[in-house]
């Protein structure tokens, strides 16, 4: 078991609120910058996703932009009850933005598709409502329709410079290998913090596990921990560390 210290330069952090996951980080996901979180199809990306913005929101005061490639809100919103979120609630104090962004195929195959209206109407978003955290939720359903590896290549430059000028903390959420493995991999590069879920059943009982691949410029647990997502979202399991003053011990 391996566990790298943070350095006295380590970068700023966003604690997401979600157990286990800000202690294996050593504080959570780098502020004002991206992570990439990957996994199978069922493995619980937009969960952990949803749950960094509503605890955000929540715990922390800091208003939160869900931006939806795949599911609608009316389905986010209906999928969030049986956590206890109440998400009509936390868009009634501006606290969170649900946006449908589903890509039109008709849209994309004229050629005429890129990114820069819609991050131009989620500038405005951002001011009107204080955003500190962002969500991609899916982001490789809108790649996948894009003609080209140079034309997806340069939107999601486009899109990591738009995140960057802004100084807000962002997650993007992707399935993980298929057609785009290569692709995924440059995701990987140019982002500061890489999680990977993984989802398998092995003879006859689910196991998931989650495992940072990277995280710029800081420590971090490099080992599979487990996760289970129960009533009240993710909950990812942890193990204690040899030197971690981290657990009270009577005599």
């Amino acid at each position: 078991m391996k566990h790298s210290k943070s350095s006295p330069n380590s970068p700023t952090k966003t604690p997401t609120g979600i157990e286990g996951f800000d202690q294996i980080t050593g504080g959570g996901m780098p502020r004002g910058r991206t992570t990439l979180l990957s996994g199978g199809p069922g493995s619980g990306k937009t969960i952990f996703a949803l749950q960094f913005l509503v605890r955000g929101a929540r715990d922390y005061k800091e208003p939160g932009i869900f931006v939806a490639f795949e599911e609608t809100s009316a389905s986010l919103i209906a999928n969030a009850e049986g956590f206890g979120w109440n998400l009509p609630e936390l868009q009634r104090k501006k606290l969170l933005c649900l946006i449908d962004a589903q890509p039109q195929p008709e849209l994309i195959q004229s050629g005429t598709f890129d990114l820069s209206g819609m991050l131009a109407a989620l500038g405005a978003q951002i001011k009107a409502v204080g955003a500190r955290r962002i969500v991609f939720d899916a982001l490789d359903i809108l790649l996948a329709m894009l003609p080209d590896a140079a034309t997806k290549r340069h939107e999601i430059y486009r899109l990591h410079e738009w995140l960057l000028a802004r100084d807000i903390t962002a997650l993007i959420t992707s399935k993980s290998g298929g057609d785009d493995g290569n692709f995924f991999s440059f995701m990987q590069f140019m982002v500061d913090c890489a999680v990977v879920l993984n989802h398998r059943v092995e003879l006859g009982v689910s196991q998931r596990n989650l495992r940072v691949q990277k995280f710029r410029g800081s420590g971090f647990d490099e080992n599979e921990s487990p996760f289970v997502i129960g009533k009240n979202g993710f909950d990812v399991a942890i193990a204690r560390i040899l030197g971690r003053e981290d657990a009270t011990v009577t005599n």
